[in-house]
Order: C-alpha cells, then sequence, then structure tokens
C-alpha cells in the first residue's frame, strides 16, 4: 500500500541512510551525527535542551488528489537545524551541505522504496533572519503517491 504515511518513513531511513557517516563538528571539538526526526522534534527535557541538534526532520505538507486516475502528489519538506557557536557565524554551510547531499540522492536516484518518485520543482531556503548560534534551512521537494483504486460494483 502507498500513503503519505508510508512516504515519510520511507524517507526517513533514506534521510538516516543519507547522514550515516556525515558530521558536524561542534565548538568544543566533537563530531556530532545527525538526528533524523519525522514531523517533529522530541520535547524538551528542559529550557536550554538542545540534545536533539544537528537534525534533519522529515515533515509531510500537503497532499493533492489532481483526479480519480491521476496519482497524488504530496508535498514534503525537511527541515535541517544546526549550532555553530563560532562567532564567524558560517553555519549555514553545514546546512548547505546536508540540503546538497539529500538533493544530491534524490535527484541521482528518483525513486524511494520502489514506488515513490521525486517531482520538480525541489526548493531550498535559508533562514532570512540572524538566529545565530542556532542555523536553519529548509527543502521542499514533491512526490507522487499511487491513488487508491475505485471499488467498481454492479452500478458502474
Amino acid at each position: 500500500m502507498q500513503s503519505d504515511v508510508h512516504l515519510q518513513r520511507s524517507l526517513v531511513a533514506e534521510v538516516e541512510k543519507e547522514l550515516e557517516g556525515y558530521t558536524s563538528i561542534n565548538n568544543s571539538g566533537e563530531y556530532l551525527h545527525f538526528h533524523v526526526y519525522p514531523q517533529n522534534l522530541p520535547a524538551k527535557k528542559g529550557k536550554n535542551d538542545d540534545e536533539h541538534f544537528p537534525y534533519v526532520l522529515v515533515c509531510l505538507d500537503e497532499e493533492e488528489i489532481r483526479d480519480e486516475d491521476a496519482e497524488n502528489r504530496v508535498s514534503v519538506y525537511f527541515l535541517i537545524g544546526i549550532i555553530d557557536k563560532n562567532p564567524n557565524k558560517q553555519g549555514h554551510f553545514d546546512v548547505a551541505n546536508v540540503m546538497n547531499r539529500l538533493a544530491k540522492r534524490f535527484l541521482e536516484n528518483r525513486v524511494i522504496n520502489n514506488r515513490y518518485r521525486i517531482e520538480f520543482p525541489l526548493k531550498r531556503k535559508f533562514q532570512e533572519d540572524d538566529t545565530w548560534p542556532k542555523f536553519i534551512g529548509g527543502m521542499a521537494t514533491f512526490w507522487t503517491v499511487a491513488a487508491p483504486k475505485i471499488r467498481e460494483t454492479e452500478y458502474d
């Protein structure tokens, strides 16, 4: 069965696989692996809880049912967040590197889990406000998902 939920789960698995060996380095010189979450960040454990950084969220946005004979179109966005306390404020490069890796992965092999195909356009956006030391960016994508078939009755 194809659905937006299965697509989201498949994309979480693909992002985890793509970023498996990729790390971000913090100001203490520690290499941090990216966490991948579906839809939302985990609940904070306290006011200054930043354990979920660096992260990629895989978020369902909209689904368009175009007509009864066409495949459905699902909008999924990826939100990337890192913390970089370096005063040079260049953390957007780490965000861009993750977006580049994901875009390359999805465009080189456009079918996920043998059933979901990425469509154009693919859009990327960086934060506009200065949120240092946190840097955020996003990538919007569109995927085709098979529409349910009408169950015919004796009256059709």
